[in-house]
Parts: C-alpha cells; sequence; structure tokens
C-alpha cells in the first residue's frame, strides 16, 4: 500500500526517533487520517508533501519498517498534541530524497484536468472511496483537504502525480514539472510495490510454507518468494503467479544457485554436479531427488522451469 504524509511544519525536527522521516505519528483518535497508521504494514510507501502552498514540495519517500500502532510514548515535542496521553505511530526506513524536490502548486496548474477527474471518479466509490489528500473547491480550483495528515494514494494517483510527460512555463524557472530523477525513483517505487503484491500473494498460494518436499519452515520471516524465471530477464513474466515459488531462505539460495532445478512433473532435480560434495545439506537435497514439491493452487510455469534449467545448465 501507499500512502502521503502532508505536513506544514518545514521545522527541523530533533534527531530522536519521531523526526521526520524516521516515523509517521499523531494523537490516538478517531479521525480517519490519524488512525490510518495503524493500517500501515512492513514495506508500505509512505510520500512526503511538506510546506504550506505554494511552496508545498513532495520531497521524499519512506518505507515502512513495521506495522503501525499505538503507544504510550510521547514525542519529545508534541506541540499542539500535548493533551494527548497516547499516540499512534509507524516507523520508517530507506528514506530517498528527490532531487529537486516536487512543487506541489506545478502539479496541480499542469494537472488539474486529471486530477480533477480522479478525484470524481474517487468520489463515487461510495464506502470504497479512498481517503484522498485533496478535493475541488466551489471556484473549481484544488485545495488540501484540512486536518489529511495521512492519505492513500493508489497506483492511478501515482502515476498522474508523477509522471514526468507534462510540462508547463513555470515562473520558478523550470520547464518539468516532475524531473526525469524523481520520475526514475517513482518507477523505482512502482516495481517495490508490483514485487511486493507478488510476494504476499505467491505466499498466500503456498499457505506461507516452504514448498520443498520434508521442509517445516513456516515462519514468515525465513520465507523467500522467488521467480523462476528472474524478474530482470522476462518482463511478460512479471506478476504472474506460474512463475514464483515460495521456498525457504535456504532453499531458495540453492534454487538459485543451481543446486538443484524443478522437471515439468515438478519433481525435485538436484544437479549432478554437486554428486560428490560432502556437504551435509547437498546430501539433504539428494535425498529429495525425484520428490514433488508441494504444489499450489496455480501450478509453476513449464516454460519458466525450461528456462530455470538453461539458466543455470541443469538437462533433465
Amino acid at each position: 500500500m501507499m500512502y502521503l504524509e502532508m505536513k506544514k511544519d518545514r521545522t527541523p525536527r530533533s534527531d530522536s526517533s519521531w523526526s521526520r522521516y524516521k516515523c509517521v505519528w499523531s494523537p490516538t483518535g478517531t479521525r480517519a487520517f490519524w488512525s490510518k497508521i495503524l493500517q500501515i504494514r512492513e514495506g508500505d510507501v509512505i510520500f512526503h508533501l511538506i510546506g504550506d502552498r505554494p511552496d508545498a514540495e513532495f520531497t521524499a519517500y519512506s518505507i515502512a519498517s513495521a506495522p503501525g500502532f499505538e503507544t504510550a510514548e510521547r514525542p519529545p515535542d508534541p506541540g499542539q498534541w500535548s493533551y494527548a496521553d497516547r499516540f499512534f505511530r509507524a516507523d520508517l526506513t530507506d528514506t530517498e530524497c528527490f532531487q529537486p524536490a516536487v512543487n506541489l502548486d506545478d502539479i496541480f496548474e499542469a494537472r488539474k484536468t486529471e486530477l480533477k477527474d480522479y478525484y470524481e471518479r474517487n468520489s463515487a466509490r461510495g464506502v470504497d472511496k479512498l481517503n484522498i489528500f485533496y478535493h475541488i473547491k466551489r471556484s473549481g480550483g484544488l485545495e488540501c483537504t484540512q486536518g489529511a495528515y495521512l492519505s492513500d494514494i493508489d497506483d492511478e494517483l501515482l502515476a498522474i502525480l508523477f509522471s514526468h510527460e507534462a510540462t508547463i512555463p513555470s515562473s520558478r524557472g523550470r520547464d518539468r514539472i516532475v524531473s526525469v530523477e524523481a520520475s526514475t525513483q517513482i518507477a523505482s517505487v512502482r516495481v517495490r510495490i508490483g514485487l511486493e503484491r507478488f510476494s504476499q500473494e505467491i505466499k498466500r498460494l503456498y499457505f506461507n510454507r516452504c514448498c520443498f518436499p520434508g521442509c517445516s519452515i513456516s515462519d514468515n520471516r525465513f520465507l523467500v518468494v522467488g521467480h523462476i524465471d528472474r524478474w530482470s530477464d522476462n518482463e511478460e513474466l512479471r506478476g504472474d503467479l506460474g512463475n514464483g515459488l515460495c521456498f525457504c531462505v535456504l532453499h531458495d539460495k540453492a534454487f538459485e544457485l543451481g543446486l538443484f532445478t524443478l522437471d515439468d512433473q515438478f519433481q525435485v532435480f538436484v544437479n549432478p554436479r554437486e554428486q560428490s560434495a560432502e556437504s551435509e545439506f547437498l546430501q539433504e537435497l539428494f535425498s529429495h531427488h525425484g520428490k514433488r514439491i508441494r504444489l499450489a493452487e496455480t501450478l509453476p510455469l513449464k516454460t519458466a522451469l525450461s528456462e530455470h534449467r538453461r539458466r543455470v545448465g541443469i538437462d533433465c
């Protein structure tokens, strides 16, 4: 999932764990833009919109390092929220700053039609609508929604905000609304999100368990979703559930290294070149040679398995 943190205050924060880009936080309460923090999950992307218009800018994005939670711990400077005795919080990591930052008013001007259309379609969703950060004024202009501290962003809104294709003359001396560098960063974010969604779905298909025969690992911290035909090698199979397998970290590494592969009957085929190895792990692999993996509802693609065998040099 993707979210947008909107803060007007540009004042640099302390180096505490509550400072900007290290977490998102709010007092507890029923406001939708506050309680949304509890919806954050590890790996979610949070964009940061800092400052007041006309100088408000998208400055960076971060990755949630853990799910959102409620805590009695207090920020060192709660400001207007000093009355609160409990807070919502989600910790962040891997912050990437946009170089240069992306001005919100430039985007509102260049993408006004697309943003209005998106707003109307989102409003028509009724109870399923997303809580987004802006609305249409009576005058027809676009305005940030008061109090929209943490709001939703989906793929469509992300594309409208950060596509670098549209250009307008700018009083700030820029011709391009979103720099190539920022647009490239956003493209990387979208890839990462796609990988995360793919991983979650594959784990679900394999019931959050390593599919290697005899392996009992079901702790999500030790499970890895691997692409049979690598993500970087075959764009057509990106996101195809038949191109994924759920292994524990050990069997995933062995599969990637070509210590074993799978034949067209989805049976383990250990690399013959490893027969003389004295490794206990390799001997364990050989003990499962010819055994079928635990299959999911979506079967592995035979074309992808064939490509894996070709890549690691195993003929079975």
